[in-house]
């Protein structure tokens, strides 16, 4: 009896040394990111928050001053002019964006000569850096020297430059237009992806049973790329309503704010004015929009799994 305790022990010891030694492996793993983490969104964002109800101004001591600076904001008078042009931005280009990349992605999704050189292209635009592709098209749409007003007065189709980021009329469309060419791939290979996963039977059989293409494509190709759509629709609006470098390069919220959008004014506020307390308020106002937009998209999700 004796001998056989003393083999049990040291087994039974080692099975619970074991999971201790798994549980410290994984804390030191996670350590790392968590500190990660807590240093580059947690501590900002706290003080962020902090700040949004104080006067701070750099250089001088803050005092709080509770919803002050959100009824500044609300008040200011071009700020509906901010919310709409920051709404337009968003509404049209995600959904131009969206257009454009499933128009290429089921085009790539063909079998196509060159396709895999099509899709090594498709990636290029999204690969440009941001100050680079402001910079271009910038000289692109510059009435003097850009490359569109030369083209157009060549082919005659107009007589005189057009100062297409001079003009409130042209110039947010032009800024659409660069955010759109800058972020369609990232729905283009998304919805490649998408389409990858959707079996090629499903296509046979509606084709046999007489389904023409508009058919095919909106009883198995939009119900299988569902869920990608969403989730890159929700992605690219959060990520196109925070869109400062390409506005701040190409027409720095002019003309006349025609392109001022509430990341420019953020920075106006925070980093040109040094009033950190106003620039702190306007982020933390559209935070209730992004967190609800999260919440209804994933609950929309997680019950059509389960159903």
């Amino acid at each position: 009896m004796t001998d056989t305790a003393v083999r049990v022990e040291p087994a039974a010891r080692r099975s619970l040394v074991a999971p201790r030694r798994e549980w410290l492996l994984g804390y030191a793993f996670i350590l790392p990111a968590f500190f990660f983490v807590f240093g580059l969104i947690v501590y900002p964002a706290a003080w962020g928050l902090y700040f949004a109800f104080t006067d701070k101004v750099v250089g001088m001591p803050d005092t709080f001053v509770g919803l002050k600076n959100f009824f500044w904001v609300i008040t200011w008078p071009d700020f509906g002019y901010m919310i709409l042009h920051t709404l337009t931005l968003v509404v049209v280009a995600v959904a131009v964006k969206a257009i454009v990349g499933l128009t290429m992605a089921l085009a790539l999704n063909e079998n196509l000569p060159l396709r895999s050189l099509a899709r090594g292209l498709l990636f290029l635009p999204w690969t440009v850096p941001t100050f680079v592709a402001g910079l271009v098209w910038k000289w692109l749409y510059d009435d003097q020297n850009g490359l569109f007003n030369w083209a157009l007065l060549g082919l005659n189709v107009i007589d005189h430059p057009i100062p297409w980021l001079g003009m409130a009329a042209t110039a947010m469309p032009a800024i659409i237009s660069v955010v759109v060419w800058k972020g369609f791939p990232f729905f283009a290979i998304a919805y490649l992806a998408g389409l990858s996963a959707i079996p090629n039977e499903q296509y046979e059989a509606a084709e046999v049973d007489g389904a023409n293409a508009l058919q095919r494509f909106r009883y198995i190709t939009l119900p299988g790329l569902r869920h990608v759509i969403l989730i890159t629709i929700m992605l690219s609006t959060i990520w196109t309503s925070n869109t400062f470098d390409l506005v701040y390069l190409m027409t720095g919220g002019g003309p006349s704010n025609a392109t001022e959008v509430f990341t420019l004014l953020t920075f106006q506020l925070g980093i040109q004015n040094g009033r950190i307390g106003d620039a702190a308020t306007i982020p933390l106002m559209l935070l209730p929009f992004f967190a609800t937009l999260i919440i209804i998209l994933t609950r929309y999700m997680m019950s059509q799994e389960e159903a």
